[in-house]
């Protein structure tokens, strides 16, 4: 199918394209548009009249950001100090003799009173100079709970009494996580005759302090945050209830996960005029542009919880802050309704300009960042070129969707950053080999069709598992997968991710099983064998096709690794082994019993087997 301006492509034809008629220059559109807004922007020397209305709209608007600041830093302390006052309190009872610190039950009452005292406060404890634990703390069900522990041998314990030993004041410590939630504590030390015994600590819960300052947002139609540090959010609502992010390891929600666009792109706000009241007060104010939306944030520094700095603050949209300013311009131009209609026409033409231009920029984003998936297709236009474009962009983007399926995100971004391909180089990897077990003998029984959409589900989960580990699929061999990790982006603990993704592969077969087994379908098995040493990695091949691969000794043993589980099936999901390598490589990281030493095709010494516990 032909049409004047050439040929039209099959996606044409099916409806994702759809020609619009008569098109327009963009140069005569443009110059329209412009002639007009500049005889409009002649009238622009009428809004000089209300410069003293300005003056006195920004005043209100400084007095509003000081007291929303304020309100939100007020919530916070009332949130948090009372744990410091515990501590001090708590440390005053032992110093003066009222609660002797050798009785473990008046410790014991002393903490539990003080836990009881305030709901936020999640637990209160005494720690010895030896580290003998006496905390009283809240459980999820609002119960009380005593627990007494010995923390001789906890380094992180040992530091903390070394830190806080030599500082009489409250000191503030880095963030936890327990019982699902995020915590801060505060600590400090207990002396008697000048001689230090021990110390004190009060630990918060950080959920309640996202409801109060939801709270206080939503009297102000802002949302109000609490950042710790640049790139941490303490406190926001979408963190009143548990986030998925957070855990042990990362107590803390990045502000690119928080839900919120505007704290997303907060590093690229821009200070607002007008509000020097406002900074001499502390407070901040800067302004967002976020597609279509402006935002002002109100922020300011603290310095008081430890030693990073938390920023307190709320956003709002621009239009909120400039109510007071728009009900002044529109009673001043109720008068000259032809000019609104002007202004509103030059607005509305401007959008509709831009808007194929800004979901071009929109979708080159996502493509930039490889993002394929999210790369939507462009709309037609009456404007002949972007019409051109639009059709040009919908092609290529269809193109690299496809591309995205031949070829590994993670190594197209990584020659992407370098600007180069990879060098041949050897280095010390950690390599994965799978094989389902039975696959010939399970085949043969299924048709074609049937077969193909069993490998593809199971390579579904292999490739979630390993690629969320930050491993690199090399590539599939039948029913099997040879992945490997360590390249092209250097990790240091390679052999500890690639234990746990073969864990994770585990788990899943075993629950994809089960709802096998529900549907009267065989349950797949697998075996899984990893090894750790050097292996020469890079560009490989012909100069028409190079694949970014890896070869030598290693990878054969890793192969061999997994044809020896063959001796260790014991009908489980799967079986995994690894060599003595990959243990060292991941240290404690390495869960396992030893299954002896074994010879393998293609090695002289013996080599240490390992079965990995899942």
């Amino acid at each position: 199918m032909t049409s004047p301006r050439g040929q039209v492509s099959l996606r044409q034809e099916q409806g994702q394209y759809r020609p619009t008629g008569r098109k327009f220059s963009i140069t005569f559109t443009l110059a329209a548009s412009i002639g007009g807004l500049v005889a409009i922007a002649v009238f622009a020397e009428l809004i000089l009249g209300f410069s003293a209305g300005r003056r006195n709209t920004f005043a209100l608007l400084n007095e509003k950001a000081i007291f929303l600041v304020d309100k939100i830093e007020t919530a916070m302390r009332h949130h948090l100090d009372p744990a410091e006052e515990i501590v001090t309190n708590f440390k005053a009872m032992i110093e003066s003799g009222a609660v002797n610190p050798d009785d473990q039950k008046q410790i014991s009452t002393a903490a539990m009173g003080m836990v009881a005292a305030e709901r936020q406060i999640w637990a209160v404890g005494y720690w010895t100079a030896d580290l003998q634990q006496t905390l009283a703390l809240r459980t999820p069900g609002q119960d009380l709970l005593l627990v007494q522990e010995d923390h001789k041998a906890d380094p992180q314990f040992n530091d903390l009494l070394q830190d806080v030993r030599s500082i009489d004041e409250a000191i503030w410590r880095e963030l936890a996580f327990a019982e699902g939630v995020t915590l801060v504590n505060v600590v400090q030390a207990v002396r008697r005759d000048e001689k230090f015994i021990g110390f004190v600590g009060a630990v918060v819960t950080m959920p309640e302090l996202s409801s109060l300052i939801t709270e206080v947002g939503d009297t102000f139609n802002a949302t109000g945050f609490i950042l710790y540090g640049p790139e941490g959010v303490l406190a926001h609502p979408n963190l009143v209830s548990p986030h998925p992010d957070l855990s042990k390891e990362t107590p803390i929600v990045s502000r690119a996960r928080v839900g919120d666009l505007v704290l997303a792109n907060f590093q690229n706000r821009q200070p607002t005029e007008g509000f020097e009241p406002a900074a001499e007060q502390g407070v901040q104010v800067d302004s967002l542009d976020q597609f279509d939306t402006q935002h002002v944030l109100f922020t300011r520094g603290i310095n008081d919880y430890g030693a990073v700095p938390w920023i307190i603050g709320a956003h709002v949209p621009a239009s909120n802050v400039n109510a007071e300013l728009l009900r002044m311009l529109i009673a001043a131009l109720a008068g000259i309704a032809v000019l609104v209609l002007s202004i509103v026409a030059a607005v509305l033409l401007g959008r509709r300009i831009a808007r194929p231009i800004k979901q071009a920029s929109e979708t080159a984003v996502q493509i930039s960042g490889l993002n394929f998936s999210a790369a939507d297709t462009l709309s037609s236009s009456y404007i002949r070129e972007l019409d051109d474009q639009a059709r040009a962009f919908n092609s290529m983007v269809q193109g690299l969707k496809w591309f995205e399926t031949y070829v590994p995100k993670k190594l197209v971004s990584q020659l992407m950053r370098d600007g180069s391909f990879a060098a041949s180089a050897e280095r010390e990897l950690t390599v994965m080999f799978t094989d389902i077990v039975g696959f010939t003998s399970l085949s043969e029984s299924m048709p074609a069709t049937e077969v193909a959409g069993l490998l593809n589900e199971h390579f579904a989960i292999l490739g979630k598992a390993i690629e969320q580990e930050g491993g690199t699929i090399d590539k599939f061999i039948g029913d099997s997968v040879m992945a490997f990790w360590g390249a092209p982006e250097p990790q240091t603990d390679h052999a500890a991710r690639a234990i746990k993704a073969a864990q994770t592969i585990a788990n899943q077969l075993e629950a994809e099983n089960e709802r096998r087994a529900i549907g009267g379908k065989v349950a797949v098995r697998i075996r899984i064998g990893l090894h750790t040493g050097p292996v020469v990695i890079g560009n490989i091949g012909a100069p028409g096709r190079i694949n970014y691969t890896i070869v030598g000794d290693t990878v054969n043993t890793a192969q061999r690794i997994e044809v020896l589980g063959k001796e260790f099936d014991q009908g489980s999901a799967a079986t995994v082994l690894m060599t003595a390598a990959t243990r060292r490589s991941a240290g404690n990281e390495a869960k396992g019993a030893s299954a002896g030493e074994f010879e393998v095709k293609g090695k002289n010494e013996l080599i240490e087997v390992i079965r990995v516990s899942v």
